[in-house]
């Protein structure tokens, strides 16, 4: 298998994830605005690689923004209260029940 096949290969194999999305639009975008606007003769632009790797520390820090705002925490608290707590549950009653 050539090289070129292999690469494509384990990209296909990368699950589609919200944080993986978030990344590539961030790239998409940033990606446009340093490629795709003239710039100077002597301004150098960033190798595409890093600017893959920002943009995956980026989603990274979106995504950990969100789950601190007021409305992720109201969230996981009505979860929590809408939770069963197996360790609370008391089955004595059913285990003394099937005894008899």
């Amino acid at each position: 298998m050539s090289e070129a096949k292999e690469k494509a290969a384990a990209a296909a194999a990368v699950p589609e994830t919200p944080y993986r999305e978030v990344a590539l639009q961030i790239y998409v975008n940033l990606a446009a605005r340093v490629y795709g606007s003239p710039a100077a003769p002597d301004a150098k632009r960033p190798d595409p690689k890093v600017l893959a790797a920002m943009c995956f520390k980026m989603a990274e820090a979106f995504e950990a923004a969100e789950k601190e705002t007021d409305r992720a925490k109201a969230i996981n608290e009505a979860r929590n209260k809408a939770a069963v707590k197996l360790d609370e549950v008391d089955l004595s009653s059913v285990i003394n029940a099937t005894k008899k």
